[in-house]
Order: C-alpha cells, then sequence, then structure tokens
C-alpha cells in the first residue's frame, strides 16, 4: 500500500498579488469593508485594549 500525503499540494506558481491576498490582515480588511458590525467591533476593541495599556501605564508610573 502506498502511503497518501493528506496535506493539499501548492502551486509552485503562486504570484506576488496571491500571496498578498492570502495574508490575514488582507482578509480581515476586505471583511471590514463588507460588514459594519466588524468595523465597529475591531475599533472598540483597539480602543479597549489602547485604554487598558494607557491604564497599566499610568499606574505603573508612568
Amino acid at each position: 500500500m502506498k502511503k497518501r500525503d493528506s496535506k493539499p499540494q501548492l502551486k509552485e506558481s503562486s504570484s506576488i498579488s496571491d500571496l498578498f491576498g492570502m495574508q490575514t490582515e488582507v482578509g480581515l480588511l476586505e471583511s471590514m469593508s463588507k460588514s459594519k458590525a466588524l468595523t465597529t467591533m475591531v475599533i472598540a476593541g483597539i480602543l479597549i485594549f489602547s485604554g487598558f495599556f494607557y491604564f497599566l501605564f499610568k499606574m505603573a508610573g508612568g
């Protein structure tokens, strides 16, 4: 019996634009451009995250 690989075979001839399109950030921005709710949640998350680190910075005496 031959052992089969379960991994999908990737094409060798991937162009730069295809590789750029596979980036996580590009996918997030494309989804955010289609969804107002996602855009709102991402902006709120960034504000909460940065506010938390500002709070920690102030509590540390900075």
